[in-house]
């Protein structure tokens, strides 16, 4: 028994430096919060930056013609496609499946002409699809009379507002062009500059008559659930075989999202791998320290019969004991701050590419939380291998002697 006693007594030998294990705790609690706001903030940022161009240009899925220049259906609206879509999806009640007709042509407002591209929508469907594209001024179409909505940027060149009266013009299917004039009676933004600069959106029937053209570009489909767009696309896909169409989901479509995406990933790598860095160190300067300490300890544990993997497994269960308490301390903090972020908010600037802020945020997850605790943890470990592997070797004689 007291051969026992005397181990745990020498296994619990680092705690006469309280100060040291506070500090070694302290720094992977701050690590492991590190950790997990640099991921949630890329997480949150992410997530809004997906879901305001889902909602702004792309939807979860999109039906296409199989042809490049192709039409979907005869009818204003999709005809057959567009119902055997509605039906499929009638166990989403969430689900919105919306006709678009895209088109490009010249806008003059006065003396200035300049390019644009536009989109026929249903006003009726746009309130649920696009909640991204944000009003600036004025309202949105109703579907009575030639109603247009001008992008931002695309105002501001022909030097347009709302309530003035600009014609469109535009090359017809077949050869030849055709013309409308159209009132201006909203502006709006979304989360991509370019597209402002260029793009107005008018009803699908307006759309219809300048164009001289039935049918439709697309139909769009908005989902309760972005994460089961994948799964909804490939169902899709085995209904509408044979009806000359394809079915592409939103990630497929968002090639600028999918390098954003790509390249915070690597910048949120290069950042963990700082952050880790900086605990390895820290761990690893506080078990090499302990082990030049405990050297009398060290030698008393082999001369009671100890084994070299048992003197080894001592200081690696240090490290591991320190990595586990600072990392759920972390953890408990991190989420809290996260939360607290989360509901006040963060004013970010316009990213390249923008021309509005946004509000920022912290997500926190289990996964996040628990990728943070478990890296944290194993750093700590690892940390501790060479001390502990030098420790293991050290003689026992000149170990009793130490400090003498």
């Amino acid at each position: 028994m007291d051969r026992y006693l005397t181990r745990l007594r020498m296994a619990l030998a680092f705690l006469r430096e309280p100060q040291r294990v506070l500090m070694v705790c302290l720094t992977v609690a701050l690590g492991t919060i590190a950790l997990i706001l640099a991921d949630g903030f890329i997480d949150r940022t992410m997530f809004v930056f997906r879901e305001d161009i889902i909602r702004a240009h792309f939807a979860h899925i999109q039906v296409l013609p199989a042809e490049a220049d192709g039409r979907i259906g005869t009818e204003a609206r999709g005809g057959d496609t567009r119902s055997l879509l509605e039906r499929e999806l009638a166990s989403d009640p969430g689900a919105v499946v919306a006709a678009r007709l895209s088109f490009a042509g010249l806008v003059s407002f006065g003396e200035r002409t300049v390019g644009f591209v536009g989109e026929g929508v249903e006003p009726d469907k746009e309130v649920a699809l696009s909640k991204a594209v944000r009003l600036s001024s004025g309202s949105q179409i109703t579907g009575s009379g030639n109603e247009v909505l001008l992008g931002e940027g695309l105002a501001r060149s022909i030097g347009a507002s709302v309530g003035d009266r600009i014609t469109l013009l535009t090359n017809v299917r077949g050869g030849g062009v055709n013309a409308i004039e159209a009132v201006v009676v909203g502006l709006f933004h979304t989360a991509t500059k370019a597209y402002d600069d260029r793009a107005l959106r008018l009803s699908i029937a307006a759309a219809q008559q300048l164009t001289r053209s039935s049918g439709v570009s697309r139909l769009m489909i908005l989902l309760s659930d972005t994460d089961a767009a994948a799964a909804t696309a490939l169902r899709l896909r085995e209904v509408l075989t044979g009806e000359g169409v394809q079915v592409k989901v939103w990630s497929e479509l968002a090639d600028f999202y999918n390098k954003t995406v790509d390249l915070f990933s690597r910048q949120l790598s290069f950042v963990r791998t700082v952050i880790l860095a900086i605990v390895l160190l820290a761990a690893s300067n506080a078990m090499a320290r302990n082990v030049l300490e405990q050297q009398r300890e060290i030698g008393t544990m082999m001369a009671l019969g100890a084994r070299r993997a048992t003197v080894a497994g001592k200081f690696v269960a240090e490290a591991l004991a320190m990595g586990v308490v600072g990392g759920l301390v972390g953890v408990v903090v991190g989420g809290a701050i996260a939360r607290a972020v989360t509901w006040i908010g963060i004013p970010m600037p316009p990213p390249p590419g923008n021309a509005h802020g946004f509000v920022g945020g912290v997500s926190f997850s289990l996964a996040t939380a628990s990728l943070a605790f478990l890296s944290i943890v194993a750093i700590c470990v690892i940390a501790a291998l060479l001390p502990a592997l030098r420790a293991s070797r050290a003689n026992i004689v000149d170990a009793l002697r130490a400090d003498r």
